[in-house]
């Protein structure tokens, strides 16, 4: 059974791409346009990983990761954050919030599942 994905990104095209990728290699991706939505899919849906932006509409990345960190359920899950923001700084206040992995936009597609892998692969173990 392969690994289900929830990816959180409001840009269309990028989002589109992102998802294409994932799912050609042969992955399970939900798609949520805002921060919310993405709560609202963490919540009603079970996952092995998050991807999300770190800039998005009603609640952003930061907050969205706070929130899945501090409530009991699937707290270990593996959350890349990806980012057009990539100073040191905003770099460090992601992981501080809890992402397992911080990339910067644009990101290239290998780049990308290798993360996939390998935090799926971490987090297969801790289960």
């Amino acid at each position: 059974m392969s690994a289900y994905i929830l990816l959180i990104e409001d840009t269309e095209d990028l989002g589109e791409i992102m998802r294409d990728i994932l799912l050609m290699n042969g992955y399970q991706v939900s798609w949520a346009k805002d921060g919310e939505e993405g709560l609202q899919l963490f919540k009603d849906t079970h996952l092995n990983l998050i991807i999300t932006d770190r800039i998005l509409p009603i609640l952003n990345g930061i907050e969205l990761i706070k929130k899945i960190r501090s409530g009991e359920r699937m707290t270990l899950i593996p959350i890349i954050m990806i980012s057009a923001r990539t100073s040191p700084e905003d770099q460090l206040e992601g992981l501080k919030a809890g992402a397992s992995l911080y990339l910067s936009k644009p990101c290239s597609s290998s780049l990308l599942i290798e993360s996939v892998k390998s935090l799926l692969t971490i987090y297969e173990k801790q289960n």
